[in-house]
C-alpha cells in the first residue's frame, strides 16, 4: 500500500492531467453532435467487427461438433440398414476426425484422433461418403496414424465395376486426383467414368466402396495388361471427419497376407 501510496505521490501530476483530458474528451464529445456521431459510429464499427468474429468462431465450432454428430449418425444409420435388409453386419464403423494430413508428398500420411483405447486397430479402412480414403498402420492409446490411397509405397486392390476384373491401383505421386490401375488385362471391357471399387481381398474395406472413375486419358499397353488411368473419387487436400471400418474376419485375413507392408502379394 505504501509503495502504491508513494507511486501516486510521484506521477500525481501525469495522474491528474490524464484524469482532465479524460473529463474534457467526455464533455467534448457529450455536448457535440458531431463528434458525438462519429465516436458512436467508430464504436459500432469496432463491436460490429468484434461480435461478427465471434459470431463466426461460434459458428465454425457449431459446424464442427453438427459434422462430428452427422458422422456417428452416418455410422450407425449404415448398421440399421444391414438390420432392415436382413444382411449380417459385416462391416461396423466407428466416426473419427483427421487432426493431421498431408498430400504434397510421396509418402502422404493421416493422423486421426481415434486410437487403441477406443478400438481402433492396424488395417481397418477409412473412408469418407462411401469412398475409400486409406487405411490404419499403427494405433497408439487415442491416436492412430494412416496411409491414404496417394502414397506412392502403398499398392490397393480393386475392381472395374461390380463384375469386371480385378486389379491394382497405384498413386505414382504429383496430382493428388489421378491414380492408375495396373494389370487389366487386355481383353477386359470398360468405359470412361465406368466405376472403379474396392475388391474387399485385402480386407481392409467392405468390398464395393467407391475408389473412383475410369479417366479419358488412353490406357498403356506394357506388352501384357493395360495400364489405366484412374480419378480418383476423394478430394484428399480437404478431408477432415472420416470413418473407420471394421470388417469382420480383417485380422484373420490379413495375417493370411505373406506380405505385412501394404502391397499385395
Amino acid at each position: 500500500m505504501r509503495n502504491l501510496w508513494n507511486l501516486i505521490v510521484q506521477y500525481h501530476v501525469a495522474l491528474v492531467f490524464i484524469l482532465f483530458q479524460a473529463l474534457a474528451i467526455s464533455w467534448f464529445i457529450g455536448s457535440h453532435g458531431y463528434p458525438r456521431g462519429r465516436w458512436v459510429q467508430r464504436s459500432l464499427a469496432w463491436q460490429g467487427s468484434w461480435n461478427q468474429q465471434l459470431s463466426q468462431w461460434d459458428r465454425r465450432s457449431e459446424l464442427a461438433d453438427l459434422n462430428r454428430e452427422l458422422l456417428a449418425e452416418n455410422a450407425t444409420l449404415r448398421a440399421e440398414l444391414h438390420a432392415v435388409r436382413g444382411e449380417a453386419p459385416t462391416t461396423s464403423y466407428q466416426a473419427a476426425e483427421v487432426i493431421r494430413s498431408t498430400w504434397n508428398r510421396g509418402a502422404n500420411y493421416l493422423v486421426i484422433n481415434r486410437g487403441s483405447a477406443e478400438g481402433v486397430s492396424r488395417g481397418q479402412g477409412l473412408l469418407r461418403n462411401n469412398k475409400a480414403i486409406g487405411r490404419v498402420i499403427e494405433a497408439s492409446e487415442h491416436f492412430a496414424l494412416a496411409l491414404p490411397l496417394i502414397n506412392q509405397e502403398v499398392e490397393w486392390s480393386v475392381r472395374i465395376g461390380a463384375t469386371g476384373p480385378v486389379a491394382r491401383l497405384v498413386w505414382e505421386g504429383g496430382d493428388v486426383t489421378r491414380a492408375v490401375l495396373y494389370d487389366v488385362p487386355r481383353s477386359a471391357v470398360f468405359a470412361v467414368g465406368d466405376s472403379v471399387v474396392s475388391s474387399g481381398f485385402q480386407g481392409y474395406f467392405p468390398a464395393g466402396l467407391m475408389v473412383g472413375n475410369i479417366a479419358e486419358e488412353e490406357p498403356e499397353f506394357d506388352g501384357q495388361f493395360l495400364n489405366v488411368p484412374v480419378e480418383l473419387a476423394a478430394d484428399f487436400r480437404s478431408i477432415r471427419y472420416v470413418e473407420l471400418a471394421s470388417v469382420q474376419g480383417q485380422t484373420e485375413v490379413q495375417a493370411l497376407n505373406p506380405s505385412n507392408t501394404g502391397t499385395l502379394p
